[in-house]
Parts: structure tokens; C-alpha cells; sequence
């Protein structure tokens, strides 16, 4: 089965109406590190109403990259933040607008490149998904879509074993830390003109 099918049929294996991200990673089961990272990255992706979805899914992201850069085998969210519940018609919602396109790039993956699949790359891999999750979870604006499709194709390229979606997510996660960077540093040199010019004002 896809990690597009798998995804879509989630919500029918929830038991409750608001399950909590706990839950959900117990539902995945044995596929979970890269089908959580990838069902974590979406919100990030996809618009969600009501969700403070970049500092919910960009905290357990992080958390998750931790655990994959130490080489943890079974992947745990800490209780607070396994306890945070999605209502099931906005987990439908989000996957309704996610799978399709998911399942485009699928087809487009295959076995190759093996050296960026090794236990080591993973856990090198994990370092970028922190450091993705992060500006995920800051509050940057319009900063949570690149650092969140990289997270995606990472996913991807780690649980179809293709290191060209490995490289390809990479290459993504430079861009969006150089992007990020560049938002944060002109966000702070407006604020520094601005109390320059206040202070002016007030003197």
C-alpha cells in the first residue's frame, strides 16, 4: 500500500472524533517514523483553520528529528505534546488536499542512491528535520511552506529508499534556511529603523 493510501485511510482507524497526536502515531504503527514526518509536515503545507498548525506540528517534528539523530529505533512524542488532539473532519480535510498530490509523486519514486538511505544518513537527516522543524514552529511569516515541503520530500525519499528525493529535500532545506534567514534578519533591521526612528520622533 502508498503512503498516500495509508494516510487516507487513517482517520477511519482513529477511534475517537478529536483524536490526539499520540493516537495518531500509535495508528501508523511500524511505518511510523516516515509516515509521521510526512503526515506532521502537511499542516505545515496545507492551510489549517483553527490550528496553530506551525508551532503543534513543528514542535513534534523537532522532537522527532532529536530522536532520529540519536539513532532512536521506536519514535515517542513527550506526554504534553502526545496529549494535543485534531478534530477527525479537519485530519480528513487536510489529507483530502495532501494525498492526491502525494500520490503524483510517489510514481515518480524509486530505489536509487543508496548511500543517502544509511543509518548514518538518517541520522544526519535528522539534524535537517530539526532544524526544518524549528523554523516551522517559529513564527515567520509565510515561513513554514518551504522548510515543511522539505520535511515531505524527505519523508518520501526516506521511506521509498530514494536518495535523489533524499538529495532533492536536502537541496530544499538549504533554500528554505537561507530563505528563512533572510525574513528573520530584514524582520529585525525594520524593528531597529523603526525605534531609531521612534526614538528621533521622541527626542
Amino acid at each position: 500500500m502508498s503512503l498516500a493510501a495509508v494516510l487516507r485511510a487513517l482517520p477511519g482507524h482513529l477511534k475517537h472524533q478529536r483524536p490526539t497526536l499520540g493516537d495518531i502515531l500509535a495508528a501508523l504503527d511500524e511505518r511510523a517514523t516516515p509516515l509521521v514526518l510526512l503526515l506532521f509536515a502537511i499542516p505545515a503545507i496545507v492551510p489549517t483553520p483553527g490550528i496553530p498548525a506551525g508551532m503543534v506540528f513543528g514542535t513534534a517534528l523537532a522532537f522527532i528529528g532529536l530522536q532520529m539523530a540519536i539513532g532512536t529505533k521506536c519514535i515517542r512524542l513527550p506526554l504534553g505534546i502526545a496529549k494535543l488532539r485534531i478534530g477527525r473532519q479537519q485530519l480528513e480535510r487536510i489529507l483530502g488536499k495532501a494525498t492526491p498530490h502525494l500520490e503524483k509523486l510517489e510514481r515518480r519514486l524509486c530505489v536509487r542512491l543508496g548511500c543517502l538511505i544509511t543509518p548514518f544518513a538518517i541520522r544526519s537527516i535528522g539534524v535537517v528535520i530539526f532544524i526544518m522543524a524549528l523554523l516551522i514552529a517559529l513564527p515567520i511569516p509565510f515561513g513554514n511552506t518551504l522548510p515543511g515541503l522539505a520535511v515531505l520530500i524527505l519523508s518520501l525519499g526516506i521511506a521509498q529508499r530514494d536518495g535523489i528525493a533524499v538529495a532533492a529535500g536536502l537541496g530544499l532545506a538549504v533554500i528554505a534556511a537561507v530563505v528563512s534567514t533572510a525574513i528573520i534578519g530584514g524582520s529585525w533591521r525594520l524593528i531597529e529603523i523603526f525605534f531609531k526612528e521612534t526614538m528621533l520622533i521622541s527626542a
